[in-house]
């Protein structure tokens, strides 16, 4: 469904968009405020304004109360899932969840989100 993405920018972009459909669904699904999450977190355009299309990350998004980021990153190779904490901000007082995948681990990589989301929120 989404083979390509790496160089077919339509394709990209359909990918990226199924990611932040399938966010923002579950946010509105289980009632959290759509407004304490900004997403994509992370979005990265070159000089020149072309997109950066590296999928490096494909998704990410920030719960603005607590500054804690979850970060998708899509590689080629193995493992197929795989996730990191790791500390960021001044003092590193901020925790971003990475999400290291292959396609095969996008639905596991997207229900992680939303727990992440969950648990932000409680």
């Amino acid at each position: 469904m989404f083979d390509g993405y790496l160089t077919n920018p339509i394709t990209y972009d359909r990918l990226e968009q199924h990611f932040l459909d399938h966010f923002t669904a579950g946010i509105q699904a289980t009632k959290l405020r759509a407004e304490d999450f900004r997403n994509p977190h992370y979005n990265v355009f070159f000089e020149d304004g072309t997109k950066d299309r590296e999928a490096n990350p494909i998704f990410s998004a920030k719960h603005l109360p607590s500054g804690n980021i979850v970060r998708i990153v899509i590689f080629d190779s193995s493992p197929e899932y795989s996730e990191v904490h790791k500390r960021v901000g001044d003092n590193d007082e901020k925790d971003e969840l990475c999400l290291f995948i292959t396609l095969p681990g996008m639905q596991r990589a997207m229900g992680t989100a939303l727990a992440w989301a969950q648990q932000q929120a409680s």
